[in-house]
């Protein structure tokens, strides 16, 4: 029997929802640990985030941030270390000024980072952006790529794992990518049943093509322009490592092009940029589109899965699903406008 001949059951609704705040007493008290005293102390918590709580921080005409695990199991032993080795290594990341195992009174793992100065380059027009800023940001990216991940798929952070070296989920490339897991939810949401066959037939294709020696490489997980810093024209570095996971370089790259807009200028100094550290393969641009394929299909697959068909209410959905449909049918990865 094959996922043709099942029809998946649709998942519970679960509906992405901002965390409360934390216990601001407790949270006030470890920073005063951290700091050493109360004056010129003061935090907030950020815009963005929904699942992760993150909290600014201002120590006179200090910025940091705080960052506080997902849930009681999870440990943010990975992402300091990780953190901790890129920018011993002269990848412009926040800096980790203190790190909680794990915190009683807030019942989580904590990290606390030193600020990368500047705004995202998603809030500069494209066309004023220098060039530097989307070379050096490729420079740093390929850096990151050079770190090994045993296995592949989301980093393992149970705190009774080792933190390092990283860890994913799955150990071998097939079954992070797992073929056959996406083509009964694809049919489901909407897509005909030989349009079904050859998202499979592209992964299985991935699979082929796997990484060299089977090892992941890190990826950032999130890559886009609202990533990237820059002041006064300037390149400053690279933020949010919480969605870092073992898988192939083109894992970032693929995020890049599927974002609703990628722009075609960052796209090609990213490219220039990361050539200069870790020259690409001369079938890279299949490999971009076998890629852009994995996680266009990863995610609907989730989210069907996670929220049965409710899941088509969501515009990040709905926008996804009309850039597979423009995979399957074009045969190529979307050009960057």
């Amino acid at each position: 029997m094959s996922w043709r001949d099942l029809a998946p059951a649709p998942g519970i609704l679960l509906t992405a929802m901002r965390k409360p705040d934390v216990n601001f007493v407790a949270l006030e008290d470890l920073l005063v640990r951290v700091f050493g005293s109360r004056e010129q102390l003061a935090f907030e918590r950020t815009p963005s985030g929904s699942s992760t709580q993150v909290y600014r921080v201002i120590r006179g005409a200090e910025t940091f941030y705080v960052r506080i695990a997902e849930g009681p199991e999870d440990s943010l032993a990975p992402e300091a270390e990780l953190h901790r080795v890129l920018h011993e290594s002269g990848v412009r990341v926040p800096q980790v000024v203190h790190y909680e195992p794990f915190d009683v009174r807030l019942a989580r793992s904590v990290m606390v980072t030193t600020e990368v100065a500047g705004q995202p380059l998603s809030a500069t027009p494209q066309a004023d952006a220098p060039a530097d800023i989307g070379r050096a940001a490729g420079r740093d990216l390929a850096r990151i790529h050079s770190i090994p991940v045993q296995g592949f798929g989301w980093i393992r952070r149970k705190h009774q794992s080792d933190s390092w070296p990283l860890r994913g989920q799955h150990p071998t490339y097939a079954e992070y990518v797992a073929p056959s897991s996406v083509g009964g939810p694809l049919v489901e949401i909407g897509f005909h049943l030989d349009q079904a066959d050859q998202a499979v037939r592209l992964l299985e294709e991935a699979i082929e093509l796997r990484p060299s020696d089977a090892v992941g490489s890190v990826a950032h997980g999130d890559f886009d322009a609202s990533q990237i810093f820059e002041s006064d024209g300037m390149y400053t570095g690279l933020i949010d490592f919480g969605n870092i996971r073992g898988t192939d370089y083109t894992f970032d790259f693929a995020t890049m092009c599927l974002n609703a807009e990628p722009a075609r200028r960052l796209h090609r100094q990213l490219t220039q940029g990361y050539s200069e550290i870790r020259p690409l393969p001369e079938d890279h641009q299949r490999r971009l589109y076998l890629a852009c394929v994995l996680s266009a299909t990863h995610r609907l697959s989730h989210w069907f899965e996670r929220d049965g068909h409710a899941a088509a209410n969501g515009r990040a959905f709905r926008w996804i699903r009309d850039r597979l449909n423009d995979l399957l049918t074009s045969g190529q990865a979307p050009t960057p406008r």
